[in-house]
This record gives structure tokens, C-alpha cells and sequence, in this order.
């Protein structure tokens, strides 16, 4: 099997950054993206669930159109104030150290003057009072538009990841920024803010300014299809000078579920479980075995129980989160529409309206409770996020129904119930 060139392990299967070596294209979405950044004057939301690759897709596609972005990544908590801030400060390796690029113009010694006066403002402008955290404010000069001037002569565009995260009254602040850089685009036509978040985040934009609804491109990558998922394998296949073989990246692509972070994390684990650390020799090939699968899926489940373990603690805080998980896993890893679930529901006796089993599932799918369930736009069915959350709902629900707990779980219940679910799961997924 050829390959291209060296490549190190961590840089072919990359679980918890964007792929490069392994970026396969995915064209119809590609496009939209690509047509988005090179139309002035529109702002982009990319949303999508948790791992379906939307930062992935953006920085492999921004360096079509820019050669330079700065990204904020956005907290629970986070401020428009502070979301501001620090995009200046990051303009500072084009005003201060003078990194510039091919396609822009040099430093205009007025804006570099104006941008060296609001950095000097910020380094005094700090808020005191007593009892109250100290906390930086934004200088009257660092205004939305002031911002835009600095950003669109540099020829930088904005990336907010994680936009879910910030708080409504804060979104509704950022979207009049948007406005404002939207009314900017004839002199600075590369002026642009993406943001990236989860499923309904462009709903939050439009919500707070029905103007935006026309100047604003929504693109929601959607969920991998098998085929896409075994591309990815083979890349790294390539890459590395391995083998998976089709019939482990069937089963691979099956555990994912849609999810190409999935797909690289257990490949990571395949690679390093049989020490491949970087592209073997050609009279090196090495081709994984069923067992080499196995102590992955292993691995990752004890590096993910903690989080699998937290998820389920958010979704079980819903008053009707256990009927509608128990209605989800009767459906099998694929799941099902809604009416196939309330049918479920029916067949099984989990008491639960058919209008508040759609809510409940629609709020599961909420960073909120932990976006343990996942809804297909394209075939209207809900299903779990992770393969693996299915698996591990079998398994708790079939200890806590053995251990005939029908009321709620005390804590030291639920700890002991959990242990014993990660412990099975590797039956159940077997199985």
C-alpha cells in the first residue's frame, strides 16, 4: 500500500482537533461554506452536533479564502465584553508585530496608531469597587465599529467557537456586532464572523434581529454517512502504511453513528494499542486484527466512562429523561421517528405523552442535559449522540430494573449502577 509521505500517528487520527491528513471532502457542504466565506457582506453560523466535524470542515476550508483568522473560543459564562477583548488582543500580531500576508495591504500608520491608543487605554481601564471582582472594561474607542475598521483592514475574519455556550442576552449583544460588520462590507468585504455551534444556534442569531435572517448563511454539517467514515480509515490507511480491511471499517464506521471524532479516536487507540507511531516502512504493513478492534473499544470506554457517567447525571435531571432514553434504546443504534417511538412506548408501558416524549427528546439533544440524543434533520429520527451511550443505557437500566429500583436513585445507588454498567458494556456492544 503507497503512501505519501511520513507522517506521525497523531497527525493522521487527530480525536480532539481538526483533521488535516485525514480531511476528506464532502462536497455539496464543502461548497456551501467555501460560497459563504467569498460573499461579502454575510455573516456564517455553522452548527451541527457535537463531533459531526464542523471545525474540521471550516479550517480546512478558511485557508481557501483567508490566510489568516483569529478564533475565540467561547465559554459558559462568557461576556460580549470579553469575547471583544480578546479579538483585539489578537490583532495585535498584525498592529504590533506586523504579520501580514500575501493578499493584504501594509499597516496603515492611522489605524496601527488608533489600535496602540486603545491598548494603552486597556491596561489602566480596569473596574474597582469594593466587594466586586476586578474586571477589564471595553475603552469607548473600542467600539463595534472601531473593532470592524481594525479587523477588515487587517483582512482577518472571526471564528467564535462554541457559540451555544454564551449566554442569550450576550448572543443578542453579539449579533448587533454582526449587523454592524454586515453595514461595513463595501469598504472591508472580507469583514465576517463565523460562528460555530451546536444544532439551533443559527435560531439564536435570527431570533434577536429578524433583519439578520436575510444576510445570514446557516450551513448545518450533518452527520457522516458510513462510506464517509471508512474514507477517513482509509486515508489513515494510506497515511500509515496499515490495513483495517473492510470488514473492520464497517464495524468502525458502525460504532460511530455518524461521528467522525469517534471514528479517529478508536483508530488512534487500534494504532498505539499495536505501537504505530508513525508510518511504517512498506516491508513494515501492518493489518489489524478483530482483537486489535476489541482492546480499543476497551480503551475507549475507560477513557470515556467519566463523561458517558456525566452526561447521563444532565439527562436524568429531566423530569421525563429516563421514558423517553428507555423509549430511544428499543429502536436499536439507528433509533427511530417519533411515532415509531411512542409505539415503543406503548408496546413497553413507559408512561409518557406522545407531545412530551418529543419535547424530552428535543430538550436532550441541549447542551443542557448533555446532548445525549441526536435528531437526523434529513430522516426526522432521534437517536443516541454516541453509540456507546446506547449501550451503556442498556446496561443501567437493565441494573437498576434487576435491582427492582422504580422510585428515584439515591446517590450512592446511581454510583454503584453506573460502575456496574461501564463494567458490562463491553458485552452489550459484543452482544
Amino acid at each position: 500500500m503507497a503512501n505519501s509521505g511520513q507522517y506521525s500517528l497523531k497527525e493522521v487520527f487527530t480525536p480532539a482537533k481538526p483533521a488535516r491528513v485525514s480531511f476528506i471532502n464532502r462536497n455539496k457542504i464543502n461548497r456551501r461554506v467555501v460560497r459563504a466565506l467569498e460573499t461579502p457582506g454575510i455573516q456564517i453560523i455553522v452548527y451541527g452536533h457535537t463531533g459531526s466535524g464542523k471545525t474540521t470542515l471550516l479550517e480546512n476550508k478558511l485557508y481557501e479564502v483567508y490566510e489568516k483568522h483569529i478564533r475565540t473560543n467561547c465559554m459558559v459564562g462568557s461576556t460580549f465584553e470579553q469575547i471583544v477583548l480578546d479579538a483585539f488582543e489578537q490583532l495585535a500580531e498584525f498592529y504590533v508585530d506586523e504579520v501580514t500576508n500575501n493578499k493584504k495591504n501594509q499597516i496603515s500608520g492611522s489605524l496601527q496608531a488608533n489600535y496602540l491608543a486603545i491598548k494603552a487605554s486597556l491596561g489602566v481601564n480596569i473596574e474597582q469597587a469594593q466587594g466586586v471582582k476586578q474586571k477589564r472594561l471595553l475603552p469607548p474607542q473600542l467600539s463595534p465599529q472601531n473593532l470592524g475598521r481594525l479587523m477588515g483592514a487587517a483582512g482577518y475574519c472571526w471564528v467564535l467557537e462554541d457559540f451555544h455556550k454564551v449566554d442569550d442576552n450576550e448572543k443578542i449583544k453579539l449579533s448587533q456586532l454582526m449587523k454592524v460588520f454586515m453595514d461595513m462590507s463595501d469598504q472591508y468585504e472580507d469583514l465576517k464572523i463565523i460562528a460555530l455551534g451546536a444544532v439551533n444556534s443559527a435560531r439564536d442569531i435570527v431570533k434577536s434581529d429578524a433583519e439578520m435572517r436575510r444576510r445570514l448563511s446557516e450551513i448545518n454539517v450533518p452527520l457522516m454517512q458510513d462510506s464517509e467514515i471508512r474514507a477517513i480509515l482509509a486515508k489513515g490507511e494510506d497515511s500509515l502504511n496499515i490495513i483495517f480491511g473492510a470488514d473492520l471499517k464497517e464495524k468502525i464506521a458502525h460504532y460511530c453513528n455518524g461521528l467522525p471524532a469517534i471514528a479517529h479516536k478508536i483508530a488512534y487507540l487500534m494504532c498505539d494499542g499495536a505501537n504505530i507511531k508513525k508510518t511504517l516502512n512498506k516491508s513494515q504493513c501492518y493489518e489489524f486484527t478483530e482483537s486489535d478492534l476489541v482492546l480499543a473499544v476497551d480503551e475507549y470506554i475507560a477513557d470515556e466512562s467519566d463523561t458517558i457517567k456525566r452526561v447521563f447525571d444532565n439527562a436524568l435531571t429531566h423530569n421525563k429523561g429516563e421514558n423517553a432514553i428507555r423509549s430511544l434504546f428499543y429502536a436499536g443504534q439507528e433509533g427511530g421517528n417519533i411515532d415509531e417511538l411512542f409505539g415503543y412506548c406503548k408496546a413497553f408501558r413507559i408512561r409518557i405523552q406522545k407531545n412530551h416524549l418529543e419535547a424530552t427528546l428535543n430538550e436532550l439533544s441541549l447542551p443542557k442535559f448533555g446532548e445525549v440524543i441526536k435528531f437526523d434533520e434529513d430522516s426526522h429520527f432521534y437517536s443516541f449522540s454516541d453509540p456507546f451511550f446506547r449501550s451503556f443505557a442498556l446496561a443501567f437500566f437493565g441494573e437498576k430494573d434487576e435491582a427492582n429500583i422504580n422510585k428515584k436513585l439515591t446517590p450512592l445507588q446511581k454510583q454503584q449502577i453506573y460502575q456496574k454498567a461501564i463494567n458490562k458494556m463491553n458485552q452489550v456492544i459484543s452482544a
